[in-house]
């Protein structure tokens, strides 16, 4: 099972970034977790095949990535960087693409990004991209947020308040203007524990993260939103209306590119 795991992530990395990153590409994102270290590997193949832009930039969205962008041998640079990477054409506006992983997508490509506790800066470098595309195995693949991703929404938050953050979570409404925003009654957030050290887990910035757990959500963007709302929420771990692509690798070999359901729609 494992096997055609990592297969199915390399897949659908390998053909998000053929399509993607062409020598036209000059300012890349990358995003973190287990399916970007694909990403990177076929990067570095086509780095070595002189396919890439000799002058690519790539903005990482973690420390794992930056590593992965360093051990590449590709040029990094942190967002605000950009700007003056390049002052005798005026600077960088945005950045070309962003390619990352994502822990559910649901039919409208709305994801949840942050198991990996590195939502609040992907979340910054896709909000600065023209496009944002994901990549996953079959096991992320989705019709509402939460179907298959049971470990809760992550909540990047400051360490200074945590535990009245965690109790107004724990009371926010699941309806809003007599809709429906997520299953349970009652949400249940839990500060996330370090592995192989005592204590919370600490994010790249110095917050704590809180896992929200609220069953299937059906309202994405009113849910980022509310839970934004709340002084001490640094970022919320679901990305609403921000990825124009999503690739899968299917455990059979073959590869899926979704857009939007609502985008189907629209062309038909």
């Amino acid at each position: 099972m494992s096997d055609l795991v990592e297969q199915s992530k390399r897949s659908a990395a390998f053909a998000a970034v053929d399509k993607h990153v062409l020598p036209s590409v000059r300012v890349l994102g990358i995003g973190s977790g287990s399916t970007v270290v694909y990403a990177v590997d076929r990067l570095l193949e086509l780095k070595n095949n002189n396919q890439l832009n000799p002058k690519l930039v790539c903005v990482p969205t973690s420390f794992q990535s930056k590593q992965l962008i360093a051990d590449a041998g590709l040029q990094a640079a942190d967002l605000d960087d950009l700007p003056i990477l390049d002052d005798a054409q005026g600077g960088f506006t945005s950045i070309d693409v962003t390619i990352d992983g994502a822990d559910e997508v649901d039919s409208e490509l709305n994801a949840i990004k942050g198991g990996g506790g590195a939502h609040l800066r992907e979340k910054l470098v896709a909000n600065a991209s023209n496009k944002l595309v994901l990549i996953a195995d079959y096991r992320k693949d989705s019709q509402v947020l939460g179907e298959k991703w049971s470990k809760g929404i992550p909540v990047e938050v400051s360490p200074l308040a945590w535990r009245t953050i965690t109790r107004q979570l724990e009371h926010m409404p699941c309806m809003q203007k007599g809709s429906r925003l997520f299953e349970d009654e009652h949400p249940v957030a839990n500060l996330r524990q370090a592995v192989r050290k005592a204590g919370p887990v600490v994010t790249d910035n110095g917050n704590f993260i809180l896992d929200v757990c609220v069953g299937n959500i059906y309202d994405p963007p009113a849910v980022e939103r509310l839970f934004k709302m709340i002084p001490g929420v640094i970022e919320v771990g679901i990305f609403s209306n921000m990825a124009s692509e999503a690739w899968f690798g299917n455990s059979d070999g073959s590869i899926v590119c979704r857009i939007p359901k609502s985008e189907i729609k629209k062309r038909e």
